[in-house]
């Protein structure tokens, strides 16, 4: 046992943390990770399995880890631990990815933190095109892709050389992928829930004509790719919970209000 201090609410405690890639404070139950000798990295991603998916598989590259569970918090923990490196869920709810950057690009001390976004891409084939300038992000890595290509990109941000070999793609990817679906929101939340998510992916993909909305409100130009997200969505939750409502164009109405107001 060894007192460890828990990043989010500073509690100290006594815990075995360093028998596991992580454990769960006692108090505010946010995850606490062992003090490691590797870079430290933020883990900014609001779903718990997400969440623990990165941790192990970065902790297995000698990683040390601080996790945040929101955005708000993300900015928080990256003044008061100072990060090598971020890894951010494109789909932050209260304070979008993209505002992270711009925080951090605009701190003399913090612009030189490397930024890795992950993309959800429910469905893998649906954007066949790469982004491009990532929103001032360093590089992206698609969720399915954590296990095998998540530790590779943040060592070569780094400048670490290749991670170790032998991390094993998660057996668990599957069940992490049905928990996400199933999750504990029901209704039209959820439905809300994935809308947000899906069209933060299309934001991600589609970084030009989101620029173009932004300037003129011309949201035509985001038709094709707002229908696929219908699709997509219509895949995930019921008919019966969407009801005649629009939550793709809704989500992706309040996403270009946020952009236009940071500008």
């Amino acid at each position: 046992m060894k007192s460890v201090n828990c990043p989010l609410c500073h509690s100290d405690q006594s815990t075995p943390v360093d028998q596991a890639a992580w454990v769960r404070c006692q108090n505010c139950k946010g995850m606490i990770f062992p003090a490691g000798d590797g870079p430290k990295i933020l883990i900014a991603h609001e779903s718990e399995d997400t969440s623990e998916q990165i941790a192990d598989v970065l902790s297995r590259a000698g990683f040390s880890l601080v996790r945040a569970k929101h955005g708000g918090q993300a900015l928080e923990l990256i003044e008061s631990v100072r990060p090598q490196g971020a890894v951010l869920d494109v789909a932050l709810d209260d304070v979008l990815a993209f505002q992270v950057i711009e925080h951090l690009h605009n701190h003399p001390e913090l612009k030189n933190v490397k930024v890795v976004l992950v993309a959800s891409v429910y469905n893998r084939t649906a954007y066949k095109r790469t982004p491009k300038s990532l929103y001032g992000a360093d590089d992206y890595v698609e969720q399915h892709h954590i296990p095998d290509m998540l530790p590779a990109k943040l060592s070569s941000l780094l400048n670490l050389g290749p991670p170790p070999s032998d991390i094993p793609m998660s057996d668990r990817l599957q069940r992490i992928r049905e928990a996400e679906k199933r999750g504990d929101l029901t209704g039209k939340k959820r439905v809300l829930a994935f809308a947000h998510s899906i069209v933060s992916d299309i934001a991600l993909y589609h970084q030009a004509e989101i620029e173009r909305v932004v300037r003129d409100g011309d949201m035509n130009v985001l038709a094709p790719a707002l229908q696929e997200g219908r699709r997509l969505l219509a895949e995930t939750v019921s008919q019966e919970d969407i009801g005649d409502a629009d939550p793709i164009r809704r989500a992706m109405e309040s996403l270009i209000a946020v952009m236009r107001q940071a500008e």
